[in-house]
């Protein structure tokens, strides 16, 4: 009796084991711009099966040199428990501390899409061994790229595609500042039916 039971649930387990979910899109959220500080604020959402927290970013213009530089925020993920970084934990302080930020900021005034150019300035083609059988593969796209707009330029960019292909998925313009903030959409993450990813990138005055 027992092994038939123990048989028996196995053949309910992997149904659920096959159909698995590992992958997922990344997709950016613009959360706005913060006067005081001169800050934009941005959200990178992980769509997959992991749960983990959105990592937050932002953009520094006061005072810097390097104001295209993303720069990550880790404060907001100290679990108070183990006094570490831990992406896996409960989201309700996380989402308390985000809907502070966002009350300090004004939102960016969208922009078309097509006003944002991708220059392409390198482009290599390779392949990698795919996900689902290492003798078979897939091609890989290295893409080194800038973005233009009018008087407008990003830092030179790179960006791994698995589809041959780069868009501009979101454009906005910063208040009050000469500066442009658009989303690099592309498949980045060959899994499964393959996920796509959405790079920011900063386009600043040309120099």
């Amino acid at each position: 009796m027992l092994k038939l039971k123990t048989f028996t649930f196995g053949l309910i387990l992997l149904p659920c084991t096959s159909f698995a979910t590992v992958g997922g899109p990344q997709n950016i959220e613009v959360l706005g711009y913060e006067s005081k500080d001169q800050k934009v604020y941005v959200l990178k959402h992980y769509q997959d099966g992991r749960g983990r927290l959105p990592q937050l970013y932002y953009y520094q213009f006061k005072n810097n040199k390097q104001p295209e530089k993303l720069i990550q925020v880790n404060s907001l993920y100290i679990n108070p428990k183990t006094k570490t970084i831990d992406y896996d934990q409960d989201n309700r302080q996380f989402d308390k501390e985000v809907a502070k930020i966002k009350k300090r900021l004004i939102p960016l005034v969208a922009i078309p899409k097509q006003s944002i150019k991708i220059q392409v300035l390198k482009k290599t083609t390779a392949k990698e061994k795919s996900w689902y059988d290492p003798k078979v593969y897939i091609p890989k796209y290295t893409y080194t790229y800038q973005l233009t707009a009018k008087s407008l330029k990003s830092s030179v960019q790179q960006a791994v595609d698995y589809r041959q292909g780069l868009s501009i998925s979101q454009a906005y313009r910063v208040p009050n500042q000469q500066k442009i903030l658009a989303m690099v959409k592309y498949l980045g993450i060959p899994f499964e039916t393959g996920y796509s990813i959405e790079d920011p990138v900063l386009l600043t005055a040309k120099k």
